[in-house]
C-alpha cells in the first residue's frame, strides 16, 4: 500500500477506553494480494482469504505494541509491532506450539478489550522474536509457554472490520 506523507487532520480526545487482548487468533502467513481500506484505513475487505487458529488467552495475558521507528538521519520510518501471549501448562501441545511459532512466517488478527480487531502481517510475515518454555520456581510462578512475536513494515497494524473473521479469514 502507498502511504502519504500529508497530515489532513487532527485529533479529538474521545471517551475512555479500556486496554488488553480478548482474543488471538494466529496462522500461516500468505501475502495478502489485494485489501481494501474505509476513509480511516481499516481494512474492510480482502482479496485472498487465509486460515487462523485462536489462542485462547486468560485476561490480561496477551498484549500487542506498535514501536515507531523514526530515523531523521536516514529519512527512514517503519513500525515494529509485536505480540506476545501465554500457554499455561507446559505439555506436549504447549511446547508443540512453541516450536512451530518459532519456525513458521506468522499473520495474526487480534481482538481487544475495547472491541477492536487488528490485522498483523498485511505487508510483511511475523517471526518469533522471543519465547520461553518454564516450569518455574515457586509455586506461584507461571508453567507454561511465553512467546513473542514481531512484525516490521511500513505502515504497521492495520484495524480490520470484525466481520472479515470467520468470512474472508477462515478460523480453524
Amino acid at each position: 500500500m502507498a502511504f502519504t506523507c500529508n497530515l489532513t487532520d487532527g485529533y479529538v480526545l474521545g471517551c475512555s477506553s479500556i486496554g488488553g487482548v480478548e482474543k488471538v487468533w494466529i496462522g500461516e502467513w500468505e501475502d495478502i494480494v489485494g485489501y481494501t481500506t474505509s476513509a480511516n484505513g481499516t481494512i474492510t475487505g480482502i482479496t485472498s482469504g487465509f486460515t487462523v487458529y485462536e489462542f485462547q488467552q486468560d485476561i490480561e495475558h496477551a498484549g500487542l505494541t506498535q514501536a515507531g521507528n523514526f530515523d531523521r538521519n536516514n529519512g527512514t520510518v517503519f513500525y515494529e509491532s509485536t505480540l506476545s501471549i501465554k500457554l499455561i501448562g507446559l505439555d506436549a501441545t504447549a511446547r508443540q506450539r512453541l516450536v512451530e511459532l518459532g519456525r513458521a512466517p506468522l499473520i495474526a488478527v487480534v481482538l481487544s478489550n475495547a472491541g477492536d480487531y487488528y490485522l498483523c502481517g498485511v505487508e510483511t510475515s511475523g517471526r518469533a522474536s522471543a519465547g520461553d518454555a518454564s516450569l518455574g520456581t515457586a509455586l506461584g510462578d507461571m508453567n507454561g509457554v511465553n512467546i513473542s512475536i514481531a512484525w516490521k513494515s511500513a505502515n504497521g497494524v492495520f484495524l480490520m472490520a470484525g466481520g472479515l473473521l470467520g468470512t474472508t479469514i477462515t478460523v480453524a
